[in-house]
């Protein structure tokens, strides 16, 4: 059986390189009798896991829309560099040993879990992107038929999908980071019910 084509719009996708939270595209069409190449980016990062195109130029030749294909390649390279260069705590990747497994019965909302690491991009692949606090998702229950995680990545509150396959487990505490501690103890503080005013307290 053929393999479906990857397409964006009437491109058909040349070259998809993974860097960073997107993909940098190359695509063609060679129909097109003015602008054949196409240079966008794509992410994934949606509610359904699809393939969503923006910033997309077309281009005449070739060999310019090469260079305008490594250009973004190389801002999101020094975009991951000064991310990086902000962090200062060590980030070892977390592994399986360190965590207790997940079972099919147990409720991820609310948690905090492990991402495994083949599940992340190699330049994520540290503690800081692996740790993520589960906000919700049909695959967040206990013996769900859903798969989907919704989740902010513990560190930087940054907001993704996952599914429930792509998680590894619960950090045993002994492992767990100073930081992540401390992350753990702002997010619980900051989601802690207010108490109540007493009556007759003035405004």
């Amino acid at each position: 059986m053929e393999q479906e084509k990857r397409m964006a719009g009437d491109y058909e996708v040349y070259q998809a390189l993974p860097i960073g939270r997107v993909e940098v595209v190359l695509g063609i069409d060679i129909t097109n009798t003015e602008k054949p190449y196409l240079v966008c980016y794509c992410s994934q990062n949606n509610l359904f896991g699809i393939d969503q195109y923006y910033g997309a130029e077309g281009y005449e030749d070739y060999l310019v829309a090469m260079q305008e294909f490594t250009k973004l390649l190389q801002w999101e390279i020094e975009k991951l560099q000064t991310e990086r260069a902000t962090i200062t705590e060590p980030m070892p990747p977390i592994q399986p040993d360190q965590c207790l497994p997940i079972k099919s019965d147990d409720d991820l909302g609310g948690r905090i879990v492990v991402t495994r690491l083949d599940w992340l991009r190699p330049e994520f692949r540290t503690a800081d992107h692996q740790l993520i606090w589960v906000t919700g998702g049909f695959g967040a229950s206990g013996n769900s038929r859903g798969r989907a995680v919704y989740a902010e990545t513990l560190y930087s509150g940054d907001e993704y999908r996952y599914n429930r396959e792509d998680l590894m487990g619960f950090l045993k505490p002994e492992h767990t980071p100073t930081w992540a501690a401390e992350k753990l103890a702002q997010r619980q503080a900051e989601q802690a019910p207010s108490k109540p005013r007493p009556r007759g307290e003035a405004r």
